[in-house]
């Protein structure tokens, strides 16, 4: 809903955003007769045959798409209502989901939305798993509600603020590896890193949580590596020596998403790779004009090696966000930006 939100914003169409945030919005704390009333739980799907989703909470990108949704519409007056529900679904993060350490905890694969990634350790079990991704989200997330706060007169704009400076210092230092130069999930049972690699351990370049020399390191050492990420078709949902490495039929195990590769291109050009996120979105683009051309239609992921579709064909979703990737790895305008 979020990404789709992102790509719908070069168009006047916000409407069906803000009437998916509010449709969420308005199932938290609502309590279904012989379920239990979590605050601020709000279930991942919405759909007829998902109404209720537990255990899965939604991810947390509500106050970022309602921060997207008002600045298209030029008003923040229709969040009055909605804001204190936004405020609760960061509380249930907080409240059910926060481990020792300060990070943040996926119930599972499924529910971080890249189902079978390896560094989400599923087949252990459920909450086993710090995701870096979703300390980012969270991130961002806090931003977001502060600046939200901010246009509303909210006294608890600068907690989020706090918070989300915290949030950035526990998963640097929790989740960076100096000898290895890349961040790692953690497993709550250990309170150990997993070393296993995968695409999400990128995202704090998108959301700018790292300080230029962090950055740049990740960036050299693995992104760029043809060894590991860097792919002739897109960036690789995990490293080509990765033991579950698959990239006919990987899923989020080899093959190229096009969200994965936005937000890398983002966050190449946060970081003065101007030149890579070009590429990077160059070769995106040529994977979907050519799947157009061929099948009147795009795919989920595309195989890095040679491009072709490897998941369900016809699929319209966060592949919009290909319209403007060009243009915006040319300009360096970011429409995700909390600014």
């Amino acid at each position: 809903m979020y990404f789709m939100g992102v790509a719908l914003s070069y168009t006047p169409l916000w409407k069906p955003v803000m009437g998916s945030i509010k449709d969420f919005l308005e199932l938290v704390n609502f309590k279904f007769e012989g379920t239990f009333n979590v605050e601020g739980y709000v279930p991942r799907e919405l759909s007829p045959d998902h109404l209720w989703s537990l255990p899965h909470q939604a991810k947390p990108f509500f106050a970022q798409g309602a921060f997207l949704v008002s600045k298209e519409s030029g008003s923040y007056q229709w969040l009055e209502t909605y804001y204190p529900k936004l405020k609760s679904t960061v509380r249930y993060w907080e409240q059910s989901r926060r481990a020792n350490d300060g990070l943040f905890i996926w119930y599972d694969g499924l529910e971080s939305g890249v189902d079978n990634n390896p560094a989400i350790l599923s087949d252990q079990g459920n909450l086993n798993t710090e995701g870096v991704d979703l300390q980012v989200y969270l991130y961002r997330e806090y931003l977001a509600l502060a600046l939200l706060g901010e246009k509303l007169g909210d006294r608890d704009a600068q907690e989020f603020r706090v918070s989300a400076q915290k949030l950035k210092e526990a998963m640097i230092r929790e989740m960076w590896s100096e000898k290895d130069g890349v961040f790692y999930n953690k497993s709550t049972r250990t309170n150990s890193q997993i070393k296993i690699k995968a695409w999400t351990s990128f995202t704090p370049l998108w959301a700018q949580m790292l300080p230029q020399d962090k950055a740049e390191r990740i960036i050299k050492e693995h992104l760029l590596s043809k060894e590991e990420y860097w792919g002739p078709h897109g960036i690789r949902s995990i490293p080509l020596h990765e033991a579950k490495y698959d990239p006919k039929g990987g899923y989020w195990q080899g093959p190229v998403w096009v969200v994965s590769n936005y937000l890398l291109m983002h966050g190449l050009l946060n970081y003065g790779f101007k030149s890579e996120a070009q590429e990077v979105a160059q070769k995106i683009v040529d994977l979907l004009v050519a799947d157009l051309k061929k099948s009147g239609g795009m795919n989920e992921c595309y195989n890095p090696e040679t491009g072709e579709p490897t998941a369900d064909s016809h699929f319209v979703s966060w592949n919009l966000l290909a319209q403007h990737m060009i243009e915006e790895a040319t300009s360096g305008f970011d429409p995700t930006a909390l600014k």
